[in-house]
């Protein structure tokens, strides 16, 4: 054990060494394009920014750089190259690990927006309720992008509500598609993890057409056929006492996938006047995963089919649909517009391998596969953008001006599903909570850029937005860059930002099996999660939900200590208050509550309730940290070296106390649980990262290495600080290598290379020693994971 960890320490100075030791390497002064170089199309609207003259903090990653991580999954490759953004690996978590969350900077998944070539993507229906990062919310899934499609991504690390709307409180990621009239590749992948599960086979192609000399058209495809993975611990439980003890009856890992994805881009230009444009993605997922195990006592369990219990399995179906067409072009004396229709929907539609207790107590029988409920949103937008660089006489710089208006249309449908799975006390979603919601926006902006002497850029951004379920609001942004000399500048933005409810908060309904701790340990009971105008919630102090509302500052060092070498540290603050959040599973199984909702005429066949609040408010700080240098060698070779370290913290500076009606009937919780105030909204998600990578290119040979370092973090109970739990922080290192000859390009790797596992968790939080791994974890529990693929390129 101790050589091991020496290997990966002597394996991290070695690339840090690589990465300072600048002067013993003696690497060759070149001139080189490169991606500081790459025009930048987020958090501007300027048309000759790059990223090396940004005013705020930005990565832009490749499709090179995605395909090196070996990830089949946008957001876990992501995770690798963003030092600021996770990937947390829920499972078991009411599909979460089906929609897994991406956070930047610690906040919500919910609190990043994600544009497709500048446009809104519509958000997932997909609600994430478990005990997992970013519990309760509502995230758009950006694995529903073809990988193969993407030109490139731009992480914008910075609040930017004044510039595009709701969401955009902790960045922007704005991920552009290939848009070429020629050539394309083909490629095919498989994979496996070391302990002989979880097959993935990834198939991907693209390519583009020429459509005369004004147009063309551009498709990418791919397909996905991965097995899953169980990491489950023995069952130790005192229900499987006599059954099940000591076996693994659990499945927690990753789902199983069948995915299919394709996408079409388009454009053909009439005249410089006229460009008409479209883009259409569609994504299909069948996911096979399981819910909780059910012993052979448990009320859900039939001993006579099942006498020794049984686990259900879930099959959600994902349907991700997105097409935009528009106009733009050049008119007259430098004027530019763009008029473009976006409309997007997804999908979660719930199935499962599972038996319902009540229906067989009642009729004898039972069907064993039952149609759950189906979520589904849509959102239309309408976009003009319009925009002109004027020269004023008393400036020495253009200023670019940009000005706009946006249309937002969003709706949300919850339907019922069969028979059966409404039936009971341990029944879901019935007709009573189902629904359909519609709400619209209407927006306006402006933006201006310039550079008023030519060492110091200024961007100031403002935008009103009037939404009809909440009313109107203001954001405002100014942003700064001043250039001491070619090799050191300071940046820096101030601003106030938003996030809308969405629809799914709003009215999401539910009623599921969850294990709770509610002061006694994890318990397995029925839980309901209400909107906030059903009757159950407001009797127990619901309250209409109002937007997020956030002030945040960035202030950022810009350096070159040589030629080619560019490092960037950026310190940011972000106050967010009334922030949305679910609150405490709040206990209606006793006496007075009970007799509270009897008497009101609300009858709660489930043990606890749950719904959105705006009770608490948070602050956030952070820094982050890029390093990147590129040698050349005299022979030839070229050593490509970048280095990601990203510290943040989260705190809950407000919680807002509980509603009377709580304290009235003695109910023993805060609305806003320990777990959740200490934990999930702080020291849960770790406050380090660190991410060297090392790209080495040798004629047709190609070395890549990444070592990515989690620092620690901390798990709270809802059962006091005798069973919170601290985990220590974990290296991982991952290696490939790819051989290019002619047309084609040969890769394999391996992932976490030292088969690196999450630190244990406590026997009394492992649910009787089934999960033996926190669900928080940043790192898989998965282990090591190796791959190879071939790769047909053509012009």
């Amino acid at each position: 054990m101790h050589s091991l960890v020496h290997r990966r320490r002597h394996t991290l100075f070695l690339a840090l060494a690589v990465v300072f030791g600048v002067p013993a390497l003696h690497a060759q002064d070149a001139a080189r394009a490169s991606q500081l170089d790459t025009v930048i199309v987020t958090g501007t609207r300027s048309t000759e920014r790059t990223v090396s003259s940004s005013l705020q903090p930005i990565d832009v990653i490749t499709p090179q750089q995605l395909q090196q991580t070996g990830a089949t999954q946008l957001a876990a490759a992501l995770a690798r190259l963003v030092p600021s953004l996770n990937f947390p690996q829920p499972t078991t978590i009411s599909g979460a690990e089906v929609a897994r969350p991406v956070t930047l900077r610690g906040l919500s998944p919910d609190q990043v927006l994600v544009l497709i070539d500048g446009k809104r993507q519509h958000t997932g229906a997909f609600l994430n309720l478990g005990g997992a990062i970013g519990r309760g919310s509502n995230p758009v899934d950006l694995n529903a992008i073809p990988v193969s499609a993407i030109e490139r991504i731009e992480v914008l690390r910075d609040g930017q509500s004044a510039r595009y709307g709701s969401d955009a409180i902790g960045g922007v990621i704005n991920v552009i598609l290939k848009k070429a009239g020629q050539g394309g590749q083909v490629t095919a992948k498989f994979g496996g993890y070391d302990a002989g599960d979880g097959l993935q086979r990834q198939l991907t192609a693209d390519t583009g057409f020429k459509l005369g000399d004004k147009g063309s058209i551009h498709i990418a495809i791919d397909t996905q056929n991965n097995d899953g993975t169980n990491r489950a611990g023995r069952d130790r439980t005192a229900a499987a006492v006599g059954s099940t003890y000591g076996q693994k009856v659990y499945w927690l890992g990753d789902p199983a996938v069948q995915s299919n994805k394709v996408s079409l881009v388009g454009q053909y230009a009439f005249s410089k006047a006229v460009e008409v444009y479209v883009e259409a993605l569609y994504r299909r997922d069948r996911d096979e995963t399981a819910s909780l195990y059910r012993h052979r006592g448990d009320s859900t369990n039939v001993t006579a089919i099942y006498p020794n219990g049984y686990l259900p399995i879930s099959i959600p179906i994902v349907n991700d649909t997105s097409i935009t067409a528009g106009i733009r072009g050049a008119l007259g004396e430098g004027w530019h517009y763009d008029l473009s229709a976006t409309h997007g929907s997804n999908e979660y539609e719930q199935r499962s391998h599972a038996i319902n207790a009540d229906w067989y107590q009642a009729f004898g029988y039972t069907p064993f596969f039952i149609q759950g409920a189906d979520y589904k949103t849509d959102q239309q937008t309408g976009n003009l953008d319009i925009g002109k660089e004027f020269s004023p006489s008393w400036l020495p710089n253009p200023v670019s001006v940009s000005f706009g208006l946006e249309y937002l249309r969003q709706g949300y449908k919850v339907s019922p599903g069969d028979a059966v799975s409404q039936y009971g006390p341990n029944g879901g979603i019935t007709g009573d909570l189902q629904g359909n919601w519609q709400r619209h926006d209407v927006s306006e902006y402006i933006d201006l850029e310039t550079n008023l002497t030519d060492r110091f850029a200024l961007s100031l951004a403002g935008r009103h937005e009037h939404y009809s379920d909440f009313g109107g609001t203001t954001s405002g942004s100014l942003s700064g860059r001043f250039d001491f000399n070619p090799k050191v500048a300071l940046r820096g933005s101030v601003g106030t930002g938003f996030r809308a409810p969405t629809l799914v908060q709003q009215h999401y309904a539910d009623i599921s099996s969850q294990l709770q701790d509610l002061g006694q340990g994890q318990v397995l009971v029925q839980s309901g999660t209400f909107p906030v105008d059903a009757q159950a919630a407001s009797l127990l102090g619901a309250e209409k939900l109002k937007p997020e509302k956030s002030r945040s500052a960035t202030l950022g060092l810009v350096l070159e200590p040589l030629n080619g070498w560019n490092v960037s540290v950026d310190a940011y603050w972000i106050k967010i208050a009334n922030r949305i959040n679910l609150s405490s599973n709040i206990p209606v199984n006793t006496p007075a509550v009970n007799a509270y909702l009897t008497d009101h005429g609300v009858d709660a066949n489930y043990q606890s309730i749950r719904y959105f609040t705006n009770a608490v408010d948070t602050r956030t700080r952070g820094l982050d940290l890029v390093s990147q240098y590129a040698f050349d060698f005299a022979n030839g070779d070229r050593l490509n070296t970048t280095v990601g370290w990203a510290y943040n913290e989260n705190e809950v500076t407000k919680v807002k106390p509980n509603p009377a009606i709580l304290d009235e009937l003695g109910v023993a919780v805060q609305r806003v649980e320990r777990r959740e105030r200490l934990g999930l909204l702080g020291d849960t998600n770790p406050r380090t990262k660190l991410d060297v990578g090392l790209d080495y290119l040798h004629g047709r040979w190609a070395g890549h290495a990444n070592v990515q370092r989690y620092g620690d973090y901390t798990v709270y109970s809802n059962s006091g600080t005798a069973l919170d739990q601290n985990f220590d922080h974990r290296w991982t290192l991952d290696l490939s290598a790819d051989y290019a000859i002619d047309q084609w390009t040969f890769s394999a790797g391996a992932d976490n290379v030292f088969n690196a596992r999450p630190e244990q968790t406590k026997f009394a939080n492992s649910t009787g020693g089934n999960f033996k791994y926190s669900l928080f974890s940043p790192l898989s529990w998965n282990g090591r994971y190796y791959y190879a693929s071939a790769t047909y390129r053509w012009n």
